[in-house]
């Protein structure tokens, strides 16, 4: 029977703790409680020792709302104190005491991943932007001359609505690809990791499922293309949320955390 996920003694550094997901160790630690009496047996006699997965020697304390240690990590607000659970002060950490990332680093990561997409789709599609351009000129060029009519058509223009709605779909592609892949396989996408940030579940270490990472871009820029106002209440919802949690995270129950 494998050893349920949870923070144990790290068989390479027995003063800190180390992150078991059931499976195997995370890259996730941090340091050991004073007085911890919990220990892993990896000897090849122990139960599950001859398959390298960690055996604790004595029963691990009950996983209370602070983490198997049933102490609150470090950074976190007493929360868990409400009738059913629920955080009765807004949390600064996860429950295995990951801290949570701050707003303003969080809105700069997003203005540079908002750059860096923008920069990469015009490349992809500067032939349809050129064409935009063109038409943009000439209606402005109408205008000037007196034609007040002229952006009534640039908008009705089947060439530039053609152009636009192709550009559209570069855009959201390109999203897409920058945004999924870096959070499925490294946590944080290109601008969250220059700013320390990173992307993972709220209650347990990692990096985010295809699932989660998926959602996330869905409940952010996809329907944010459709109603562009929802946007501006999904960056603004982190500032109330308990758990700093912006709607795009709710779904799939991510947080973004402060690399360690």
């Amino acid at each position: 029977m494998s050893t349920p996920a949870g923070w144990y003694p790290d068989p390479s550094h027995p003063a800190q703790l180390r992150w078991w997901d059931g499976s195997a160790w995370t890259e996730h630690t941090h340091a050991a409680p004073p007085g911890q009496g919990h220990g892993l047996d990896l000897r090849k006699d122990a139960p599950g020792g001859a398959h390298g997965h960690p055996a604790p020697q004595d029963r691990p304390a009950q996983h209370g709302p602070y983490g198997p240690y049933g102490t609150a990590p470090y950074g976190t607000a007493p929360y868990g104190a409400g009738p059913h659970g629920q955080l009765s002060a807004r949390a600064l950490a996860t429950p295995d005491g990951q801290p949570l990332g701050n707003l303003g680093l969080r809105l700069l990561a997003r203005v540079l991943d908002w750059v860096l997409v923008s920069a990469i789709a015009t490349a992809a599609g500067w032939s349809l932007v050129q064409r935009m351009v063109a038409t943009m000129d000439e209606s402005l060029d109408a205008v000037a001359a007196g034609d007040t009519t002229a952006t009534l058509r640039l908008l009705e223009d089947p060439g530039f609505t053609a152009a636009s709605s192709s550009f559209t779909f570069v855009l959201l592609a390109v999203s897409a690809v920058y945004t999924v892949l870096p959070l499925r396989f490294y946590g944080a996408t290109p601008g969250k990791a220059l700013f320390g940030l990173r992307v993972r579940h709220w209650e347990r270490p990692g990096h985010p499922t295809w699932g989660q990472s998926i959602l996330r871009w869905v409940t952010s820029d996809l329907v944010g293309q459709i109603v562009p106002f929802y946007l501006l209440l999904d960056y603004l919802w982190p500032a109330w949320d308990r758990r700093k949690q912006a709607l795009h995270d709710k779904l799939g129950g991510t947080v973004v955390v402060r690399r360690r």
